[in-house]
């Protein structure tokens, strides 16, 4: 089980991604805005941090992604966005975000996403250590 960390102000996407992940046999923490998902990002040990690039408050956008990447730099950030423009996805790509979903999406579109990440986060893990001589 994986800890993820949701960053969505609409509740009826941040309810749907709960249901998703908590299907999956994940346990979910939820932030309705950036400066709370900052905040539970430094304090909290996320293995997958999804987040919305819209949305009210401080730190919203871009902005957000950058200060998430600053404060978990080898966390994967999956961004869902209904607006992506062709500058964002650029911005996106550079920042080393690791997958971008576009609303509305389908639930499948998710699951294979944290399901791609964890696998290569667990295929990247060093193999415990053998024991004997």
């Amino acid at each position: 089980m994986s800890n993820i960390l949701v960053i969505e102000d609409e509740a009826v996407v941040w309810s749907l991604l709960r249901r998703i992940i908590t299907g999956m046999g994940h346990q979910v923490d939820l932030a309705s805005d950036g400066s709370k998902g900052l905040e539970l990002a430094g304090q909290g040990q996320y293995a997958v941090i999804v987040s919305d690039l819209h949305m009210p408050g401080e730190f919203s956008g871009m902005d957000l992604i950058r200060r998430l990447r600053a404060v978990k730099p080898q966390c994967p950030i999956v961004v869902v966005s209904g607006y992506p423009s062709a500058e964002t996805l650029e911005e996106c790509e550079k920042l080393g975000i690791t997958d971008f979903l576009t609303k509305p999406f389908e639930m499948t579109f998710v699951q294979a996403s944290i399901e791609k990440i964890l696998k290569a986060k667990a295929d990247a893990a060093p193999a415990p250590a053998k024991g004997g001589a």
